[in-house]
């Protein structure tokens, strides 16, 4: 039995934006009760001079049956990694431990739904709230 490393990465958050935000009322008021699709991209930037990693996660929601976007979210986690030259694989890349960036895209993706939360609140994307995903099947695009 091989047990897991423990990782050992020193970060905190610095901060969180929102980037984009859009809202497309739409022609006919929605059914109650609507039910939401939502299309969720991450992306992972670095400023190796801050040490700064931000982490950007852009939602669409939109109706059943995908065809129809009634509202974009795009915001950003940005997180500062005390030991972050240890990780560097070039001025461009790091070369994270995966459990580590799986954390990281989980607050990410949580503090994201509370700004959607705020943002839609008193419109028709209301009840429209992101649901609980499991960052592990995130595709993200890694350290650009």
């Amino acid at each position: 039995m091989n047990p897991k490393k423990a990782i050992d990465i020193k970060f905190q958050i610095k901060g969180m934006e929102l980037l984009e935000s859009k809202l497309s009322e739409p022609k006919q008021p929605l059914p109650p009760n609507s039910f939401f699709q939502f299309d969720l991209k991450i992306e992972h930037r670095l400023n190796l001079e801050k040490k700064l990693l931000i982490v950007i996660c852009e939602v669409s929601i939109l109706n059943e049956t995908k065809t129809t976007i009634f509202g974009q979210l795009k915001g950003s986690c940005i997180y500062w990694l005390e030991n972050m030259n240890d990780y560097s694989v070039n001025k461009d890349e790091l070369s994270l431990p995966e459990e580590f960036i799986v954390t990281l895209n989980s607050i990410t993706i949580s503090s994201i739904r509370g700004l959607m939360f705020s943002y839609f609140r008193g419109t028709f994307l209301h009840q429209a709230i992101l649901p609980v995903i499991d960052p592990k099947m995130m595709e993200s695009n890694k350290n650009k």
